[in-house]
C-alpha cells in the first residue's frame, strides 16, 4: 500500500482580519450636548458678509 502524500496546508487571505489592529482604534469623542450648554459653537468667528451672498440682492 502506497503512503499518502500529505496536503499542503491552505492558507488563509483574510485582509479584514490581517489589518484590523491598525485601523480599529478607539477613539475620544466631545460630547456636543454639554459643550452646547456650555455656550460652545464651532466656527462661531469670522462669518460672510453679505457682500459675498450672491443671492442676497439689496433693494
Amino acid at each position: 500500500m502506497a503512503k499518502k502524500k500529505a496536503l499542503p496546508e491552505v492558507e488563509v487571505r483574510n485582509f479584514v482580519a490581517k489589518h484590523m489592529n491598525d485601523f480599529n482604534k478607539s477613539q475620544t469623542f466631545v460630547d456636543r450636548k454639554k459643550d452646547a450648554k456650555r455656550g460652545y459653537r464651532k466656527h462661531k468667528k469670522g462669518g460672510y458678509s453679505n457682500d459675498y451672498l450672491p443671492f442676497l440682492m439689496a433693494a
